[in-house]
């Protein structure tokens, strides 16, 4: 749903543009025992401390996570202004302003954000506030916000998991291994998830090896740690963004952590390495590391701009995977558990939002998606589940239920529909009333599907 990351980050401790995606963490009360009370210390006496002993950090990293250290990596302390001018001459750049004002124009024509919302804005907010460090694979250098410095434990964990991204990179490059097609919006979020999983179960290793503690990936252990990786319900920025945005943010360090810690239960850290070198591909890998495991392929869909659209061209096109229909469906109040459900057995996808030459308003533009399934049976689910959120996303009324597709009728004046075929759905919305019959049709016939 939304691409990776600006960078490698930490998030701040108390709570968890290309993007940059960042969540938070709670730290020590998640791990065995509580740490105990400190005295109010200067945070910038508490990060020079800190940083004077990176190279002896660096050197336990390496032995925990099991990565060769094979040069030092550089350091410095920013403050919030620094960070907040680096993250403006980030989002600035040509590249960046098209993509991140193409997702936001998705985001809004798909009813996942609202109408109006400045979405360059809203993320450029949300990260401000959220970032405690990050690793820069180009300048190869970490930094740490000043800002960690108020709590001594936790800026070493920030440490350590900058310094871990630092040895990511040593050894498997991440700018090479994070530079995924800007059409592949669910493969990118799969390798970011890899990347942060990564370092946030380094973390923990960490710390319960520097309190003395065996370090045991059970389930209750990860559910543990899971559950700090959710969102507070606080006032924060990133609690108050919309759930799309929450829990897109949220997606790298929760799931990415599991999908690690599955892995870890019942091997060495050379088994995370393997997953470098053969990526997960989807975001439903790393929700069931199963079907990593079994290096079960997304289906590839492609979808053209139909010709019953003239004058209308592809804005957008990515895969939503797993994730981004769940994140659909939730964002139009399906249930969670009943969105999960819907969303398993998730086999490929294409979405695609199509604007008119001049005109780029979201509410104008047209949504078309083509979702494939594991099974007939997974479609009837995510058919039934499509059509509670078309009922909540179209202001109108349904003027067509049949057994496997019905249809909307909006008070702007558009249709929408969701249809099914076999394992294959396709979801549209937006569609103006005179192009629609066609391009009922015209949408199964402008997608292109590579059975695995």
């Amino acid at each position: 749903m939304l691409r990776n990351a600006w960078r490698c980050c930490a998030p701040r401790q108390s709570r968890g543009l290309r993007s940059v995606a960042v969540v938070l963490l709670a730290t020590a009360s998640v791990a065995v025992a509580d740490p105990p009370k400190t005295l109010q210390e200067d945070p910038a006496v508490v990060l020079a401390e800190l940083l004077a002993r990176t190279d002896a950090v660096a050197k336990e990293v390496s032995k925990v996570r099991g990565l060769p250290l094979k040069r030092p990596i550089p350091n410095e302390v920013i403050d919030k202004d620094e960070l907040h001018a680096r993250l403006v001459k980030m989002s600035s750049d040509q590249k960046s302003q098209t993509e991140t004002a193409a997702e936001g124009l998705a985001l809004q024509r798909w009813g996942m954000i609202p109408l109006g919302t400045d979405y360059a804005k809203l993320m450029l907010d949300v990260l401000d506030e959220q970032i405690a460090g990050y690793y820069d694979p180009e300048t190869k250098k970490l930094s740490i916000s000043k800002s960690a410095g108020s709590d001594r434990e936790w800026a070493e964990l920030v440490l350590a998991h900058e310094l871990d991204h630092g040895l990511q990179d040593q050894s498997f490059d991440l700018h090479k291994f994070e530079d995924v097609p800007d059409t592949e919006g669910d493969s990118a979020i799969a390798r970011h998830a890899l990347v942060e999983g990564d370092g946030i179960a380094l973390m923990f290793e960490v710390m319960l090896t520097r309190m003395g503690r065996p370090v045991q990936w059970t389930a209750d252990m990860s559910a543990m740690i899971e559950k700090a990786l959710a969102t507070s319900g606080g006032d924060d920025k990133l609690d108050k963004a919309p759930l799309v945005v929450r829990e897109s943010m949220i997606f790298p360090y929760r799931e990415g952590f599991a999908f690690v810690a599955a892995l870890r239960r019942r091997q060495p850290w050379s088994a995370v390495d393997g997953a470098f070198r053969r990526p997960p591909r989807s975001t439903e890998q790393i929700i069931h590391p199963e079907r990593y495991l079994a290096d079960d392929k997304p289906i590839p869909i492609a979808i053209t701009a139909p010709a019953s659209l003239p004058g209308y061209t592809i804005a957008q096109s990515t895969v939503w995977g797993e994730l981004g229909f769940d994140l659909f469906l939730r964002s139009h109040g399906v249930d969670a558990v009943v969105a999960a459900e819907a969303a398993a057995g998730w086999g490929g996808d294409r979405s695609v939002v199509l604007t008119k030459a001049g005109d780029t308003r979201p509410e104008h533009a047209v949504g078309l998606a083509r979702l494939d399934w594991d099974s007939e049976a997974d479609a009837i689910e995510a058919l039934e589940a499509s059509e509670h959120a078309l009922d909540d996303a179209v202001v109108g009324a349904a003027i067509e239920r049949g057994q496997n597709k019905t249809r909307w009728f909006g008070v702007d004046g558009t249709v929408a529909w969701v249809e099914r075929k076999g394992p294959s759905l396709v979801i549209a919305i937006g569609v103006p009333t005179w192009a629609a019959d066609k391009l009922a049709v015209e949408a199964w016939t402008a997608t292109t599907v590579k059975k695995r």
